[in-house]
């Protein structure tokens, strides 16, 4: 089964039995790719389920190729409305990001809909979308709360654009607000060891990976035994990561790491490395009992997103290198890294005497000749 394309329109092609006999099909869908692959993925459930999608479908019986002589003209398609075109986005693109993300989109469309949803997509305006900020701000949503709902909508414009819904983008060029520094809260080392002595056994274990990993806490629970290799003579291992955008990276393991794997590795008891101490499924969530382990290591402002920060702040406190850190983490731009470094102990250390090397002598009192040639 594939999408291809012909010319300016686009093909289907699947295979299915009939007679007692495996065909071939071909059938022309349209000008956009995104409804083939819409259409291929219904035409494999059904041939899945013993049907045949031609005899099932209420639609007139598409062309085949075989019956097709002459071009056709281009077809002049009514522009969708926002809430028209939210769940050709949501399929096409949003699964195709992070589970995170698709939530997030999700969120953003329940405030943006009421809105924007009866809005056809090339009429959103930029006085729309900044009576749409001042409202949102009204309502007490903060700039990264409205910055998310923003990102969201000029998503679904620039795809409608990619994916020739429409002639043109109209809020290429509208600026998302500006906001305020990241709040920047990690963990002291007694603090970290206060949150894991109060800590139940299943939570202990996954805030030591964290801490020791800075991997992310839906990354943590997705985790399986095959993504984890362990080296046990040389006492190392790495662990593979898909993190947001489908994007993989490897993370090396340290000795804190590598015991508590070791441990839970001899114990195994499902294809998770950290199921659920109910039923061995999947953990969604440790919100009550890490808020309760919080308040008995009276701790306050703390989220456990941010233990993926202290390990961040920890490994620039102990002088790792920025780009390493980055790789780590799994950050697409080392701009988002940046906010750590200044943590670094040689993050100014031996900066300036760089320049030493440019000198020629050690200079005492005539500066002539001071500085080599080559520069």
């Amino acid at each position: 089964m594939a999408v291809i394309k012909r010319g300016k329109k686009w093909y289907i092609t699947y295979r299915i039995k009939e007679n007692g006999k495996t065909v071939h099909r071909m059938e022309v869908v349209g000008l956009r790719k995104d409804m083939a692959e819409v259409k291929l993925k219904n035409y494999l459930k059904l041939i899945q389920e013993g049907i045949d999608p031609k005899g099932y479908t209420d639609e007139p019986v598409t062309e085949t190729v075989s019956e097709i002589t002459t071009p056709l003209a281009p077809i002049q398609m009514e522009v969708l409305t926002i809430e028209q075109f939210k769940p050709t986005f949501l399929e096409l693109h949003g699964k195709r990001l992070s589970k995170s993300m698709e939530v997030s989109y999700n969120t953003s469309f329940k405030h943006l809909l009421p809105v924007f949803g009866q809005i056809k997509l090339d009429c959103i305006s930029n006085v729309m979308v900044r009576t749409y900020i001042a409202d949102r701000k009204n309502e007490g949503a903060s700039d990264s709360t409205v910055n998310k709902e923003l990102a969201c909508l000029k998503s679904a414009c620039s795809r409608a654009f990619e994916w020739e819904y429409i002639k043109h983008n109209p809020l290429k060029g509208v600026r998302l607000l500006k906001e305020e520094p990241g709040r920047e809260r990690y963990l002291t080392p007694e603090e970290a060891n206060r949150l894991i002595e109060v800590s139940p056994t299943y939570l202990r274990e996954i805030i030591i990976f964290a801490l020791g990993t800075g991997m992310r806490f839906s990354e943590i629970m997705d985790l399986t035994w095959a993504d984890v290799s362990l080296n046990e003579k040389q006492r190392s291992g790495n662990i593979t990561v898909i993190g947001k955008g489908n994007k993989r990276r490897n993370i090396p393991i340290n000795k804190t790491v590598f015991d508590l794997l070791v441990r839970k590795c001899h114990e195994k008891r499902s294809k998770l490395v950290f199921p659920s101490p109910k039923n061995g499924g999947r953990i969604t969530n440790v919100k009550r009992s890490f808020a309760t382990a919080l308040e008995d290591a009276e701790l306050e402002d703390f989220r456990f997103h941010d233990l993926r920060h202290t390990a961040a702040s920890w490994m620039m406190q102990g002088g790792a290198d920025l780009y390493g850190v980055q790789k780590i983490l799994g950050h697409s731009s080392i701009s988002t890294t940046q906010r750590y470094a200044h943590l670094s102990p040689r993050f100014l250390d031996g900066q300036i005497e760089v320049i030493d090397s440019f000198f020629s002598c050690d200079v005492k009192g005539d500066l002539s000749g001071a500085v080599r040639q080559a520069v």
